[in-house]
Parts: structure tokens; C-alpha cells; sequence
């Protein structure tokens, strides 16, 4: 039960940060802060993953927490703390398909764009919805 509703906590996130993204390319902690405490209160009666797994997936977003200070903001802080909330909640390895299905499906899209010259180089596109395309593909099982 625990699990289920892990699964959907992350969802919903995923789901209200992916639209406040794509329309104002900023994730609020509003919505951040809440979720990990709702997760963070499950986990105890959660069956899988074990708290080394959900450690590690934490430790996913504070790499990309990483490359975006190293950046100077290229990539987004925001989608760091979403992965370390996601990583708490899924576990490494979920959390790492994740991770690179949502940068394959965006450079898809940013080829696409810039092969119909709809971008360019320095065009930013909001990065959560392909987050949320990938939890849907790892974890909801679109295999």
C-alpha cells in the first residue's frame, strides 16, 4: 500500500512541476517540501526500494545539483532537488533510467526542434516534462 502511494506521490509531483515548468521554467518548493515529507513519512512501510537504494537516488539529483552550480545554471537546481525527491522515492537504479530516459527524450525533441528551425543552440526548453515521461515509462511499466 505504502509503495502504491509512493508511486503516486511522485507522480502527482512530477505532474504539477512538469506543468509550472513548461509554463514559467521554475519548479516551486511548494510543492517540493510537502512531497518529501509525505515520502520521507512512507517510507518505513514501504517494502522496496531498501534505504542504500533510496540513499543513492538521492545522491542522482545532488550529481545533477552539482553540474548545474559547475554550470552556472545551464541545467536547472530545480531538476536536482526533483530527482533527489524522486531518487528517495524509486531508488537508484529507477531513479538513473529515469534520469537518462528523460535526456534521451529531450534531445529528441531538441533535434527535432532544431531541424525544423524551431530553436536554436541557446533556446532553453523546460526539462520536467521529459521527467515525467520517463517515470511514466520506468515506473508505471509503458516497457
Amino acid at each position: 500500500m505504502a509503495d502504491t502511494m509512493i508511486k503516486f506521490i511522485i507522480g502527482g509531483l512530477l505532474l504539477l512541476c512538469a506543468i509550472q515548468d513548461g509554463f514559467h521554467k521554475k519548479i516551486s518548493t511548494w510543492f517540493l517540501i510537502p512531497c518529501m515529507a509525505l515520502l520521507v513519512a512512507l517510507i518505513p512501510f514501504s517494502i522496496t526500494p531498501s534505504i542504500p537504494e533510496r540513499i543513492g537516488g538521492v545522491l542522482v539529483g545532488v550529481g545533477v545539483i552539482v553540474i548545474s552550480k559547475a554550470t552556472k545554471g545551464k541545467i536547472g537546481i530545480g531538476d536536482g532537488i526533483l530527482l533527489c525527491v524522486t531518487g528517495m522515492g524509486i531508488g537508484f537504479w529507477t531513479n538513473i533510467e529515469l534520469f537518462a530516459l528523460a535526456l534521451l527524450a529531450a534531445a529528441i525533441v531538441s533535434i527535432g526542434l532544431l531541424a525544423l528551425k524551431r530553436a536554436n543552440r541557446k533556446t532553453s526548453i523546460p526539462f520536467v516534462p521529459f521527467l515525467l515521461l520517463g517515470y511514466i515509462v520506468t515506473v508505471i511499466g509503458v516497457r
